[in-house]
């Protein structure tokens, strides 16, 4: 027993120097700009939660990264200090060597003075920082200043009154935070501000004027509704955003930018204000869920704007002028089209060569759908590029009412009429070959096709009013 006792006694020794020697807070009172790195003397390496107290410039910060970096330092309370300018100095918290090597400096919380007014470009780059208390004094924000934060939880996380932009790259990369509440001074959301920030929950104030390229790109977010003061929008501003369901638009605009919520997959909804004319490329591509109205002033229509989309009809107002290739591509769901002009809009292949040959529908975009266009003006249709595509091109008078009721085309080479409940097809001379029907509902949704070489009856499953086309005849039966 004795001699574990004696061996023992300096383990217990060792380990008690080792922790009660050990300088883990300091608390350090300076009176001079610069003069920290003095106060702390040789115990700078040691510390792991530090008070200042008293005048700190940009020489103290650089003072207190090397004792987080080559240090132990994680906890930083400025709260009784006088920053100098009342600002936190631009690269304030970081070591370039460090951070460009690929680390993360391990400063976990930081405590400012109720004073501080800026942050400087950079001021917060790539901590694992946790906490960190947002001054109501605060006016500005500098670039990057939180980049790179992924651990940051301040949830919400407040941006004081009388902040008016949120610069560029300001919270990229910040993974941790849920939920931030924007001032309603805010007048700029700059390039990347968000960019694969995975918040969850942000508003968009009103008098909020211009959000830039990438802005708000893969974040969390479900919903976003944006005032109407919002008069400019970047390219890709709102792309890839993975659980976005709804977005509104500001009505006023006037063009949609390139991939402005391209890649948002489950888009159900996205509301296209009145004014605008244009539709930008890839504006909505890869948006596999959405169904949305085009706005009646459009004249133009990017590529690739709606491609993968669930649009499961189209009306084209009659101001439209020009589609570009692939802006309909592999529109699955889609039904029926409407063309409300009598001259067909132009279609153009893809700028960028891609499928050569082929105009702005195709792919898995079905070809037999009904088209509707206005009296007079399906031949054109049916000879222009792009519109040649489609197959069942019908004539109607009522395109700008509730239902469109096509113009029967009836040579005399065939009846179509109703017969017990069922739709009769007589033809009125020998067939040398099969002549292909189909047949559609009121509202356009394909019931049946095939062909025959005789004269031929359809089961139909419902009482209704069917469009049938026959060969290049079109009918209207009542059943």
């Amino acid at each position: 027993m004795r001699k574990i006792i004696f061996f023992l006694f300096p383990l217990i020794s060792f380990c008690s120097q080792k922790v009660w020697g050990q300088v883990s807070f300091f608390d350090a009172r300076v009176n001079e700009y610069g003069k920290l790195e003095q106060v702390l003397g040789d115990k700078w390496n040691t510390i792991d939660s530090l008070v200042v107290h008293g005048p700190i410039n940009a020489a103290d910060f650089k003072t207190i990264v090397r004792c987080a970096k080559d240090g132990k330092l994680r906890i930083v309370n400025l709260q009784f200090s006088q920053v100098e300018n009342k600002k936190i100095p631009d690269s304030g918290f970081v070591d370039w060597d460090w951070y460009t090597s690929g680390h993360f400096l391990d400063i976990r919380r930081i405590i400012l003075p109720d004073d501080i007014t800026e942050f400087g470009f950079c001021a917060f780059l790539g901590l694992t920082l946790r906490t960190i208390n947002i001054p109501s004094s605060l006016r500005k924000l500098g670039d990057s200043s939180f980049e790179h934060n992924r651990w940051l939880k301040v949830n919400p996380l407040i941006i004081p009154e009388g902040v008016t932009e949120i610069p560029a790259r300001c919270f990229q990369w910040c993974d941790s935070l849920k939920k931030i509440v924007l001032p309603s001074t805010l007048k700029t959301i700059d390039v990347l501000a968000f960019y694969y920030n995975r918040v969850e929950e942000m508003n968009f104030p009103e008098g909020l004027d211009s959000i830039g390229f990438s802005a708000v790109y893969a974040t969390h977010l479900t919903e976003i509704v944006l005032p109407n003061t919002v008069k400019k929008i970047g390219n890709a501003a709102f792309s890839d955003n993975k659980k976005l369901k709804r977005i509104v638009l500001p009505e006023g605009i006037t063009k949609l930018p390139k991939r402005l919520c391209s890649l948002c997959s489950v888009l159900e909804e996205a509301e296209i204000p009145k004014s605008v004319t244009k539709i930008g490329r890839n504006a909505f591509q890869w948006c596999y869920k959405l169904k949305t109205e085009l706005p009646p002033n459009l004249t133009w229509v990017g590529c690739d704007a709606f491609s993968y989309c669930a649009l499961d009809s189209i009306v084209f107002p009659s101001s439209v002028k020009y589609i570009e290739g692939g802006a309909f591509e592999d529109l699955t769901s889609l039904q029926k089209i409407y063309s409300l002009s009598a001259t067909p809009p132009i279609c153009t292949e893809h700028p960028m060569g891609i499928n050569p040959g082929e105009g702005p529908f195709h792919s898995f975009t079905p070809n037999d759908i009904p088209v509707y266009v206005p009296i007079g003006s399906g031949e054109k249709y049916r000879q222009a590029f792009g519109w040649n595509y489609f197959t069942n091109i019908i004539e109607t008078d009522k395109l700008s009412s509730g239902i469109e009721t096509p113009i029967v085309n009836d040579d005399g080479k065939y009846m179509v009429y109703e017969r017990d409940g069922m739709i009769a097809i007589e033809t009125q001379e020998n067939l040398s070959s099969p002549v292909f029907y189909s047949v559609y509902s009121i509202g356009g949704e394909l019931i049946e096709r095939g062909s025959f070489d005789s004269s031929h009856t359809i089961r139909i499953p419902s009482k209704g009013i069917y469009i049938v086309r026959v060969g290049n005849t079109i009918h209207k039966v009542r059943i």
